[in-house]
């Protein structure tokens, strides 16, 4: 999904404007609701993504189950849609009132403004056209928190693998720093008679590229992010980045399972499972779900579609003939290749771990060891000789 601004001519004709998320420009101006003759123009918003982030409130996931599962409750109670959503969503944390939701007429469209999630939204309209929208809802509920309970489990690796960059990282600046900044101050300022040594001219050598060349690694950072595409690209099979692209190509097929089990039990087809991801991703994921479409629009099944290297070989070897199954089949076959895939990514998280966690130690080590020899060294010599 992309941001649009939509400036338009007002009711008493000046010039407004209305962010609208859409994938196309014409998309946006259908979702805005404004007729042809009165848009100025539609422009893409670059920082729509981050202003939403920062001012758009949504309920946490936990507290979108409670509500989805209270409203499946009323529904069940003979209460409508609408009335359900409206007692069991508390209005007042979003920032909205009864006026905000008074075009709305399905629960897909309740839940929609009301900015639950995309499976949630999704598994309403499937319910609601189904004839089971209680269902659905319980459903959709059982899904999102399964979903956060698994995201949880699979972020303790990966926190681990962040704490021992960060301390590997900053014993690598902050030892050079604090100790070439004082041998320069008792060196050249103060005149101490200290004898340096080779450690000692590594410090010092440290000490002015971290101080000076700052702005060249900041430049090269901003370049490295405009061009993070082409980088990845260029990096991802380098033996470090390798376990980053094989957890996230694991990442990708796990999430495409679970979505495409949940959808085809909905009664959705595989263009629509896909054409469903393909709307909700962005950046280099989105380039890769259009091109299974395309590949799915010539025909191929659903093996032959993801058989590529954006996906882990396992997914299209254990698709093949997928469409030849049954329901009970492929029920089968989808709920082995979740399990796999998800032992593959707790293993990737775990390997990258310990693989961040050694290099960790190995620069703490010889920050440590360039510090001792370097600094402490030639101090304790010049207290001995004084």
């Amino acid at each position: 999904m992309a941001y649009f601004v939509i400036k338009f001519i007002g009711p008493e004709g000046g010039v407004l404007s209305k962010p609208i998320e859409a994938i196309t420009r014409e998309e946006a101006i259908s979702k805005s609701g404004f007729h042809h003759r009165n848009i100025e123009s539609v422009e893409v918003d670059h920082l729509g993504a981050i202003r939403a982030s920062l001012t758009e409130k949504r309920l946490p996931q936990s507290e979108q189950v409670v509500s989805l599962v209270t409203i499946a409750s009323k529904l069940e109670g003979g209460m409508t849609p609408g009335r359900s959503i409206m007692e069991a969503v508390d209005l007042k944390k979003l920032d909205m009132t009864t006026a905000d939701l008074a075009g709305c007429e399905r629960a897909s469209d309740y839940l929609k403004i009301l900015r639950f999630d995309e499976t949630a939204i999704l598994l309403a309209d499937a319910g609601d056209k189904a004839g089971d929208l209680a269902g659905a809802l319980k459903r959709a509920a059982s899904v999102l928190r399964e979903r956060a309970k698994t995201k949880k489990e699979f972020a303790k690796p990966m926190k681990k693998a962040i704490l021992n960059f960060i301390v590997g990282s900053v014993s690598a600046v902050v030892f050079p720093l604090f100790g070439g900044n004082m041998l320069n101050t008792f060196v050249h300022k103060q005149k101490f008679p200290i004898t340096m040594n080779s450690m000692s001219d590594v410090l010092l050598f440290l000490q002015h590229f971290y101080t000076t060349s700052w702005p060249v690694l900041l430049a090269l950072l901003v370049v490295g992010f405009v061009f993070r595409d082409k980088l990845w690209t260029a990096t991802r099979r380098w033996p470090v980045c390798k376990k980053f692209d094989d957890r996230l190509r694991s990442k990708r097929a796990l999430e495409f399972v679970q979505t495409y089990q949940l959808l085809a039990a909905s009664g959705f087809t595989n263009p629509q499972v896909l054409q469903f991801l393909f709307e909700r991703s962005k950046g280099r994921q989105r380039a890769i779900y259009e091109d299974a479409l395309e590949r799915n629009v010539e025909g191929r099944e659903l093996g032959a579609v993801l058989e590529t290297d954006e996906w882990p070989k396992i997914v299209s070897q254990n698709l093949k003939g997928f469409e030849q199954q049954n329901i009970d089949g492929r029920g089968r076959i989808l709920t082995t290749l979740s399990e796999a895939l998800t032992e593959m990514f707790i293993n990737y998280s775990e390997s990258i771990a310990d693989t961040l966690g050694i290099l960790s130690m190995i620069t703490l080590v010889i920050s440590l060891m360039m510090f001792a020899l370097g600094f402490y060294l030639p101090m304790a010599t010049m207290r001995m000789t004084m």
